[in-house]
């Protein structure tokens, strides 16, 4: 790729944190130079992004990153193209773009995975215009715990107990009931739109996503137990620290409990562990083909929020 004079393709180096952190919130996710760094520190050596600064003069115009993602096919690549606004129209999106496609192919990469927010059209359809297609939708939801009577929902609660229904957390329990939850969660996973079809999970995966090593909360990992002891489901919340909300990071029933009317009453347990910590907003992501589910926080209250397009190009 042939380059204006004065222009350079680099290697984004620690120091360049800041920088790639402000064109990283250029995609609607807001980050810091110190989260960046230490997102990379949490990654193994294989798993780091890899990321490149487009300049003119010393002075940053944009930049791309590539990383592997547990929610995009395993052959697949998630990449990042990303222009700060007053160098935009010059080509260098075009310019960030082949450099980031050429490294994908020589890391053997099949495809690549790009999120576009879902309120940017110009932003689709500079994806489609470079042979991107739209694979599924995912949005945020959030609830104002505020509002949320538990009392309304009584009716529901009793009919989970009708059945025999109780709800406990893992305060208390053992590595062995640990290891079994985590196995739990990593069989519900596979389940769900947005991992059917994808490699399993490992515990150490499962144990990242639910801040087991580094932010432990078992009163907020919650099962759903049958008459007999046998695990019907679960919901899982963790907070992370910048922000001032807590996450419904999963809610999940086994094939065999679903279609009892369990997915609400298990999630309102969250909610009331949310309300008796004093919080007063708690978020979920939600994948657009996931009816269930979504029935279910509409029920609850929760309302829609910006959300991204999932979009897929193969490579040759």
């Amino acid at each position: 790729m042939t380059l204006p004079d004065g222009w350079t393709l680099r290697p984004s180096a620690p120091e360049d944190a800041q920088v790639f952190a402000a064109l990283l919130s250029l995609g609607g996710r807001s980050t810091s130079a110190d989260d960046l760094l230490a997102a990379d520190a949490r990654r193994g050596s294989g798993s780091r992004p890899t990321r490149e600064l487009l300049t003119r003069s010393g002075e940053v115009l944009g930049g791309w990153q590539l990383q592997p993602s547990l929610f995009i096919p395993p052959d697949f690549l998630q990449v990042s193209v990303l222009v700060f606004p007053a160098a935009r129209g010059q080509g260098v999106g075009q310019r960030l773009w082949q450099a980031a496609q050429q490294t994908a192919q020589n890391l053997g990469a099949r495809g690549l995975s790009s999120d576009v927010p879902d309120a940017d059209p110009a932003h689709r359809a500079w994806a489609e215009r470079r042979g991107f297609t739209l694979r599924t939708h995912r949005y945020a939801s959030e609830l104002d715990l505020t509002g949320v009577n538990l009392a309304d929902f009584q009716p529901q609660l009793d009919a989970a107990c009708a059945q025999g229904v109780t709800f406990t957390d893992l305060r208390g329990e053992g590595d062995a009931t640990l290891e079994r939850y985590v196995d739990f969660v990593a069989d519900r996973l596979t389940e769900t739109p947005d991992l059917a079809g994808y490699p399993r999970w490992t515990p150490t995966q499962v144990r990242d996503a639910l801040r087991l090593d580094t932010d432990p909360r078992p009163d907020w990992l919650i099962l759903a137990t049958g008459p007999d002891g046998e695990w019907l489901g679960t919901t899982a919340m963790i907070r992370f620290q910048h922000l001032p909300f807590v996450y419904n990071e999963l809610t999940a029933m086994h094939p065999s409990a679903r279609g009892r009317g369990l997915a609400l009453p298990l999630k309102l347990q969250v909610v009331q562990r949310a309300q008796a910590g004093g919080f007063t907003t708690m978020r979920t992501n939600n994948h657009s083909l996931n009816a269930p589910m979504l029935a279910v926080n509409r029920r609850l209250g929760f309302r829609q929020l910006a959300g991204r397009y999932e979009m897929h190009h193969p490579l040759r």
